[in-house]
């Protein structure tokens, strides 16, 4: 099982979330400790992270055989 690592700005966002996306959002990262590649996770081009939506939500997160380190956690952008 992997550990799991938060980088400061991502804690800090989780814990301003609602209650709602918050279980949303550990829910996520609860499934990508035992499946780090699910089907719906996207690599971000010229880097090594991905990221995977969750409702209204991003995470964008990176991963070694032993850590998933969860590097940011946002808002997605697609209200056109």
């Amino acid at each position: 099982m992997l550990k799991i690592n938060f980088s400061k700005s991502a804690q800090k966002i989780l814990k301003s979330l609602s209650p709602k996306h918050k279980h949303q959002c550990a829910l996520k990262i609860q499934e990508l400790i035992l499946k780090p590649l699910p089907n719906d996770v996207k690599s971000i081009k010229g880097t090594s992270f991905l990221r995977v939506s969750v409702g209204e939500y991003r995470i964008v997160y990176q991963y070694t055989k032993e850590n998933l380190e969860v590097l940011l956690l946002d808002k997605r952008n697609n209200d056109l």
